[in-house]
């Protein structure tokens, strides 16, 4: 199923400095102002220093996917200096979402893909693929719920054209890639639920 970019879902920051476009959350009646979700797949813009909003029942992966990079501050222990982490773009970073953090883009604004996962009760693996043009890619995800984001390029993916932005989201455990003239860049991302 393709999900295309005009159909990600705006809402305001958890914290309300900021906007995110939600692409899929679990359960579907979830939301981001409760933070009763599962999981959650979202895209953000920021350009200026700002607070994260604080997830004590997630954890994140962050992945920077336009601009020069991001510098994190986390403040672990209350008193403790912050630690700062530079994220450059197309590096997936990992961090628990209960630790006080803020951002400071390192030169202008960004655009950045997120993945919040509940701690404990989810299995995520991801990847970043990088394909060749005219490449025929197979891949055989183990989640429940698996997802390839367009960072660039374009393919085909089981009759369905996926373009830079946009994402295929799948319950199968194959899916054929057939990458366009100009290459493509995939993130792809598998979740399981860990509960019994």
């Amino acid at each position: 199923m393709l999900i295309h970019k005009n159909q990600y879902r705006r809402s305001i920051w958890k914290n309300g400095q900021g906007f995110t476009d939600e692409i899929a959350i679990y359960p579907a009646t979830a939301s981001l102002a409760k933070g009763d979700f599962l999981w959650r797949l979202s895209s953000a813009h920021i350009n200026q220093a700002a607070p994260f909003s604080l997830f004590p029942e997630h954890d994140r992966v962050l992945m920077i996917l336009e601009g020069d990079g991001i510098r994190m501050l986390h403040r672990f222990q209350e008193g403790d200096p912050e630690e700062a982490v530079e994220i450059p773009r197309g590096e997936a970073y990992e961090f628990p979402g209960n630790v006080p953090t803020r951002c400071e883009p390192l030169g202008g604004a960004i655009t950045d893909f997120s993945i919040f996962t509940r701690t404990g009760q989810v299995e995520l693996t991801h990847e970043i693929k990088t394909l060749d043009a005219g490449e025929t890619f197979v891949w055989t995800p183990s989640g429940r719920w698996n997802f390839a984001y367009a960072m660039s390029g374009e393919a085909r993916v089981q009759s369905t054209q996926l373009n830079e932005g946009n994402t295929y989201a799948t319950d199968s455990n194959e899916a054929t890639f057939e990458v366009g003239k100009f290459g493509a860049q995939l993130f792809l991302i598998s979740l399981a639920s860990e509960q019994k």
